[in-house]
């Protein structure tokens, strides 16, 4: 009996110390990125176009369609595929309050849920292609939504989930304000990762904390952008300020920033300076996604600099050098906003 015993637990060692010994064989020196820059189904071309006649906002045909670039950007070897801002479903083009009356509730519908069959079917994409996701998407909870993003690992683990701080203009009519602790850098293989959104990248409120943190590679998630000198363009939709903005947070950072959105896509250093790019112009058929290669040998592993442009002594500089004149008090402005689904579905356009 003795001897029986024996022979099972030294059975049972011996396959626990193979699976021990099994190793992860990635060569994370290298990072190869994946920008998806197609738009989703849906989304009326040109651009800039806001006619969305004929159209509807599909959350089955997108989730599908984000799997099959998954798939495809795996197969040419990416790591890390990143989706533009609110590409799950598709980022509302002119989405005032005629929109909210009429294609609210249709888009609400459409909005993902995590832990839902569609989520869990992104996450098993990253797991079967054995690659990282930084997913971007409409995010339907039971009373509101979200401006969400998620880095997801190879595995198909939430390594890092967060809201929009406070959604850009109009957008704060129709989505939730986000928690200012959800603003941090993630631990990889691959170096520091973060992630912002948009016009996120032009407050200081998101920018300071984030480039605080000395991230090696930095997410900035848009939802789409026209080539420059588009006469057709808002000022906020064009490239030139949008561009600013993202390449001043790469240089003040030191990150790799990698600039994801419908249309134009690029891949800043940490210099502010192109790695790759992709115009607005280019077919999406003809290019969906753009890729870049980054050598990850040199980043830097530290988590903060106490001597850095982004710390907390030059924090107190900035309180300390406040104009004396302006009172030092809490506006309204920052106050978490809410609006719940049932406004939206309900709204009148009337006071």
């Amino acid at each position: 009996m003795f001897a029986t015993i024996l022979m099972l637990a030294l059975s049972a060692f011996a396959s626990s110390a193979a699976t021990c010994n099994i190793t992860d064989t990635t060569d994370y020196s290298n990072l190869t990125v994946a920008l998806v820059r197609a738009a989703p189904p849906g989304f009326p071309p040109p651009i800039l176009s806001r006619n969305y006649t004929g159209l509807h906002f599909d959350l089955n045909a997108t989730v599908a369609y984000g799997v099959q670039l998954i798939e495809e950007a795996a197969s040419n070897g990416a790591n890390l595929v990143v989706f533009p801002e609110l590409w799950f479903p598709g980022y509302p083009k002119g989405a005032g309050d005629e929109w909210i009356k009429t294609t609210a509730a249709e888009y609400i519908d459409n909005s993902l849920e995590i832990g839902s069959t569609h989520w869990n079917n992104l996450l098993t994409a990253a797991k079967t292609n054995s690659v990282y996701l930084a997913l971007a998407f409409s995010e339907k909870t039971n009373s509101s939504i979200y401006m969400g993003q998620a880095i997801i690992s190879k595995y198909g683990e939430i390594l890092h989930h967060r809201q929009k701080l406070r959604p850009s203009g109009g957008e704060r009519n129709i989505w939730n304000d986000g928690d200012i602790n959800d603003i941090k850098a993630i631990d990889t293989p691959y170096g520091r990762w973060g992630i912002l959104e948009c016009w996120e990248h032009f407050h200081p409120s998101m920018t300071f904390p984030m480039q605080a943190q000395m991230e090696n590679i930095h997410i900035a998630s848009a939802p789409y952008t026209p080539d420059a000198k588009d006469p057709d363009a808002e000022y906020w939709e064009t490239l030139e300020v949008n561009a600013a903005a993202i390449r001043t947070y790469a240089v003040n950072s030191g990150a790799v920033t990698l600039w994801a959105g419908v249309g134009y896509s690029a891949v800043y250093s940490g210099l502010g300076l192109e790695m790759a790019e992709v115009l607005a112009a280019v077919p999406y058929d003809e290019q969906p996604m753009l890729y870049s290669s980054i050598n990850t040998t040199s980043f830097n592993k530290a988590s903060y600099n106490a001597n850095g442009e982004q710390s907390w002594s030059v924090l107190k500089q900035i309180e300390d050098g406040w104009p004396y004149y302006i009172p030092k008090v809490v506006g309204t402005f920052v106050t978490r906003k809410t609006v719940l689904i049932s406004e939206l579905v309900n709204f009148t356009g009337t006071a």
